[in-house]
């Protein structure tokens, strides 16, 4: 447990193998090399530092659960060998290419919201394991490869450039689905969602729908709020 401390240089850890979980969020670390020789760690805090360079961490095949938020990150292509992972937060770097994810079969949680750039996300069509996307604050407008993704319970999509809805309604296990801040103007196919109910919440806040009372989408919005959907527009 080293986070914040202002620590720089980690060399003196290269010789801790059999180390599983090392926290150093919250620091100034730019340069990670010393963590090739850690063959042992499965969860990995790094979040909050310099870091722009991970091929030292694509070695690392035990690694169940990394987080790399805040960083100078702009290549993920050595994370894609590390295919044990289970939970990895990417979110507030700046990168563009995801495509490296997608020999990551087993996530079940993946946070690549605040990273501005991403607009295609055809290569998350595969990590049908995923229950839990964050994909915030980008520039997405096509979610069909979301499609898919069946296990997915939470789902984050506020701040993107959205406008058709209708692959959501194969995703029949989803709790808590955010569409803030996107250009939404036909919500229909939630109505498709049969398992959108009781306990359930959709944020719609900030699109283009029409919110007058007798509009189609008012009268789509009470019909998931009679389901038992809680609604916020």
């Amino acid at each position: 447990e080293m986070n914040g401390n202002k620590i720089s240089d980690i060399g003196p850890l290269s010789s801790l193998s059999h180390l599983e979980v090392l926290r150093l969020g919250s620091n100034r670390i730019n340069d990670i090399s010393s963590l090739a020789s850690l063959v042992g760690l499965t969860v990995l805090y790094l979040s909050a530092n310099r870091i722009s360079d991970l091929s030292p961490l694509d070695g690392l095949s035990g690694m169940v659960e990394l987080h790399l938020s805040t960083n100078r990150i702009g290549d993920i292509s050595p994370l894609a060998s590390l295919t044990t992972l289970n939970i990895i937060d990417l979110s507030n770097n700046g990168f563009r290419d995801i495509s490296p994810l997608a020999s990551l079969t087993n996530l079940k949680m993946l946070d690549l919201s605040s990273n501005y750039n991403i607009a295609e996300i055809s290569s998350l069509s595969g990590l049908i394991n995923l229950e839990e996307l964050r994909l915030g604050t980008n520039k997405i407008a096509d979610i069909t490869p979301l499609a898919p993704l069946a296990k997915m319970k939470l789902l984050y999509l506020s701040a993107n450039e959205i406008r058709d809805v209708s692959p959501l309604a194969s995703l029949v296990n989803l709790e808590r689905l955010s569409l803030d801040r996107n250009q939404i103007s036909d919500i229909a196919p939630l109505l498709g969602n049969s398992s959108l109910g009781e306990g359930d919440q959709v944020d719609l806040k900030n699109n283009n729908l029409d919110l007058s009372e007798n509009s189609e989408d008012m009268a789509d919005i009470r019909q998931l709020e009679g389901r038992g959907v809680k609604v916020y527009y």
